[in-house]
């Protein structure tokens, strides 16, 4: 099987799977960004990264506990999200999908 045919046969695993690596790397370069640019607020690039990955840092800010520093929420959200990708490449293996 050829990876386009991988990718037309197994689109419903591969589609989600893209979405939570490009999340992974976005949370990422928040996180790198938040180290170089800690004492300017008005980066534009931080304020960026900030807006898009701020709702998935507030939901794991909800299941991380309170003893947590909220720097360290971002590396938690890093955690989390490749969990999540786990999970759903071992949900996809024992729905069928098939690893050639």
């Amino acid at each position: 099987m050829t990876a386009s045919e991988s990718f037309s046969a197994y689109w419903w695993y591969h589609a989600p799977n893209l979405v939570l690596a490009a999340l992974i790397y976005t949370v990422i370069g928040r996180y790198i960004l938040e180290l170089v640019f800690s004492k300017k607020q008005d980066a534009v690039m931080l304020g960026v990264f900030r807006t898009l990955t701020d709702p998935v840092v507030r939901i794991v800010r909800t299941i991380t506990p309170q003893i947590v520093p909220p720097g360290l929420v971002v590396v938690f959200t890093v955690f989390w999200i490749m969990a999540l990708r786990l999970f759903w490449f071992l949900t996809a293996v024992a729905y069928g999908m098939r690893l050639t």
